[in-house]
């Protein structure tokens, strides 16, 4: 079968789920393969956050009975809604009652962060400027210090569409007008960034991560991949 080395679950939050699909199989090694079920977000409602997470533990059961080594739990404002401190218990119990091994994307997103040696990191996300300071405040929950923040300005149901550019301009300019930062953090797992990420690091001389990238990296790393991925950032290539 395609996924003969490992076969990933992802519970997507985003009601339309586009460029995570095409920038995980551009990651993975041959022989990995993605189970995606959508969720309910399309406008971040705290209705939809319930729901979001609700449904996400119904998927989780179903993805684990057909047959995937890991499962990962996307949507960081939804994991962290739930409390950062909450996540590993909440693992735990899912994955025994599931019989497979459960992450969230915050979970990966921390030990990504730990594992670069982040401690002042700037954030450019693609939604609108009134969600900088809840992307400030989640990288506080995370444990690290916000040090400047852009937004792309998109609307959550055209962030499929941002122009390739984007990602690189932005970080340049979060860096520059915050010389001081060792990480950039490309918020969401849903635009496109995996082509930039070592241009970022060698260019601008800090570390990145985004959300795609430690979701997928702590995916292949939990199912027992543990083999160097060039292209994608030091995350991928060093740990």
């Amino acid at each position: 079968m395609y996924g003969h080395r490992a076969r990933i679950g992802y519970c997507s939050p985003p009601f339309v789920t586009e460029t995570f699909c095409y920038e995980f199989y551009k990651m993975v090694p041959d022989g990995v393969t993605l189970m995606i079920t959508t969720l309910e977000i399309r406008t971040r409602t705290k209705e939809e956050v319930v729901g979001c997470h609700e449904r996400s533990l119904e998927a989780a059961q179903y993805m684990a009975d057909s047959g995937a080594d890991v499962v990962v739990l996307g949507g960081n404002p939804v994991n962290q809604s739930l409390g950062v401190e909450n996540l590993p218990k909440l693992c735990e119990d899912l994955g025994n009652k599931i019989g497979t091994k459960v992450v969230t994307s915050t979970q990966a997103q921390i030990e990504a962060m730990t594992l670069l040696g982040s401690k002042k990191v700037a954030s450019v996300h693609c939604y609108e400027p009134e969600h900088n300071d809840r992307h400030e405040q989640s990288v506080r929950n995370m444990g690290f210090e916000p040090t400047g923040i852009i937004a792309v300005g998109s609307d959550f149901k055209h962030i499929g569409a941002i122009d390739v550019d984007v990602a690189f301009k932005l970080a340049s300019q979060v860096k520059e007008e915050n010389p001081e930062v060792d990480t950039i953090l490309l918020g969401s797992a849903h635009w496109a960034v995996a082509h930039v990420l070592d241009k970022i690091e060698k260019e601008l001389g800090v570390s990145v991560m985004t959300s795609q990238q430690a979701i997928t990296w702590k995916a292949l790393r939990t199912a027992g991949i543990t083999e160097p991925i060039e292209g994608f950032g030091r995350l991928l290539r060093e740990f």
